[in-house]
């Protein structure tokens, strides 16, 4: 018998970033260390959930604690119901201050698979300021807080033509383009719904595209689509769709 577990608020939840199996004892130390005995004030004996991004939870009980780290004792594994059943990318353009830390927190939440962030000629920040580990942090957190038992990936930074390379990959590629007319995200999406499972939307700098990058996506099979009469912020703009296209395919 399969067990499923949905998320409670009142759970206390762990990141472990290893190999997780009942009946067996792990040493939780760092940041997840300190959550566990300086914010939750956890106790010997007290039962906790740890999670490390394959779907599953487990819970143990806390045998010992130190100055450094707590060892727990794995009792039991539960498949999570908090997955979504389709597979989101969101191709984010690069984004000064904490603008990818906003998105990457909020598509977590709404449960994107990945983030893949890219270049393009109207990126106003340079690419060497992506970092790499902060995204995974914030990812994390995410995840703890919204009762998800994976976390959102994230990868190097691309340019346009090794996005459109990647386009192939999905059963749709959006393309959400400000000076596209007619042709919505949420019009495709609805028509299309029952043929999508892998999918991908790709957000622009605050300048959009440059109309030869626009081109090149196109001919490589993307969907240009429009998200309507309102210009938004680049950040506003994943965040929404990623909202849009899980509620759309996962719902209707």
């Amino acid at each position: 018998m399969i067990l499923y577990y949905n998320f409670n608020m009142k759970e206390k939840r762990y990141f472990y970033n290893d190999n997780l199996t009942v009946n067996s004892t792990i040493t939780l130390e760092g940041d997840e260390f300190h959550h566990l005995t300086n914010v939750m004030r956890s106790r010997i004996g007290e039962r906790v959930c740890l999670f490390n991004g394959n779907g599953n939870f487990y819970f143990g009980n806390v045998k010992n604690i130190s100055k450094k780290y707590a060892e727990i004792e794995i009792v039991e594994k539960q498949e999570s119901q908090n997955e979504p059943t389709i597979n989101l990318t969101v191709y984010q353009a690069l984004a000064k201050g904490d603008k990818l830390s906003l998105i990457m927190q909020k598509i977590t939440e709404i449960g994107a698979s990945e983030l893949a962030l890219f270049d393009s000629k109207f990126c106003d920040v340079k690419a060497n300021t992506h970092k790499q580990e902060r995204m995974e942090s914030i990812a994390v957190s995410a995840a703890k807080q919204c009762g998800r038992s994976s976390i959102t990936k994230t990868t190097g930074i691309h340019s346009i033509k090794q996005v459109a390379e990647q386009i192939k990959d999905f059963d749709a590629f959006y393309v959400a383009y400000e000076n596209k007319d007619g042709d919505t995200l949420a019009k495709d999406l609805l028509a299309n719904k029952d043929k999508i499972k892998n999918v991908a939307i790709m957000i622009g700098a605050e300048g959009g595209f440059a109309e030869d990058e626009i081109k090149l996506l196109e001919e490589s099979g993307a969907k240009i689509v429009s998200l309507g009469n309102r210009i938004l912020r680049t950040e506003t703009a994943s965040i929404v769709c990623a909202g849009v296209i899980m509620q759309m395919l996962e719902t209707i």
